[in-house]
């Protein structure tokens, strides 16, 4: 009853984020640790809601972040990721891209996961979206090849060669929307802070049909985005950092002063991806 419960609230998850319905706020920045380790396992489960994905680390080599809209004054712990997707191409992941990521953390204020969901700003997740392209994803293709081994609920497997977070997620982690939020699966709890980044994570028609086809033996996985919620009293924020001093100087051309909303987000873009791999090299 419980969960049931949970699951109807205010707070609930997904949402349609909108551009145009979000304001700007220069967050902190978001520090982010050890995505570049590789695990010393990885192992995909079919819970019959999801393909859920857990990473084992050498102790304290886990990855982190910290700062940024966190709003809880510690590290937040990867626990695990999971997919999201559509049957068919006209029906997507819950922001209308074909399939989604989730990765989940977890305050280190509580001592583990399932603790930390009962309480607010304990759970952080970052969501990123995939758009098809012609080339496949090198870093997913052992994963995908899995998924037939996978194909029902309860099945498991693990890679033989695992992959860090950061060969998996675009290069721009600086660019994102932030809002509070909930988990879109049970337990759906909420008070979570959601990280939703701009830049897609692309993949091919072939890897995406792999996931398409684990539903010709498990038909609750053919579509397993839930519902879209209304917003509510919610606030999305759009991340806005500032751009470096080494970026900035009197170059202003009087003709292109003036660019619209959509150039100036395409240039925008392009700025931060170059900043953000710079920052993340320091990582």
């Amino acid at each position: 009853m419980k969960d049931t419960q949970q699951c109807s609230g205010k707070l609930q998850n997904p949402i349609e984020v909108d551009e145009l319905r979000s304001e700007p706020k220069e967050f902190p920045e978001l520090h982010y640790f050890n995505i570049d380790i590789t695990p010393e396992r990885v192992h995909i489960s079919n819970n019959g809601h999801s393909v859920v994905v857990r990473m084992n680390f050498e102790m304290g080599r886990e990855p982190r972040m910290r700062g940024g809209p966190l709003e809880r004054n510690s590290s937040y712990q990867f626990e695990q990721m999971q997919f999201q997707w559509g049957a068919n191409g006209t029906v997507g992941s819950e922001h209308e891209f074909p399939i989604e990521l989730h990765l989940v953390f977890r305050s280190i204020d509580f001592k583990d996961y399932k603790t930390a969901l009962g309480y607010d700003h304990g759970i952080a997740v970052m969501g990123f979206y995939f758009r098809v392209s012609e080339m496949d994803h090198t870093y997913l293709e052992e994963f995908m090849q899995k998924l037939s081994t996978i194909s029902r609920k309860g099945m498991s497997a693990d890679l033989e060669k695992p992959v860090s977070l950061r060969k998996i997620l675009p290069w721009n982690l600086l660019n994102y929307y932030c809002y509070t939020g909930s988990l879109t699966m049970s337990p759906c709890a909420e008070k979570v802070i959601w990280i939703d980044y701009w830049d897609p994570i692309s993949i091919s028609q072939r890897q995406l049909n792999q996931f398409r086809e684990l539903t010709v033996h498990d038909d609750h996985l053919k579509n397993n985005n839930p519902t879209t919620w209304r917003i509510n009293d919610r606030i999305i924020y759009a991340n806005s950092p500032p751009m470096p001093e080494f970026m900035k100087g009197p170059q202003t051309n009087p003709v292109t002063s003036a660019p619209s909303s959509s150039s100036c987000n395409v240039s925008k873009g392009l700025v931060f991806l170059l900043v953000s791999f710079a920052h993340l090299l320091k990582i």
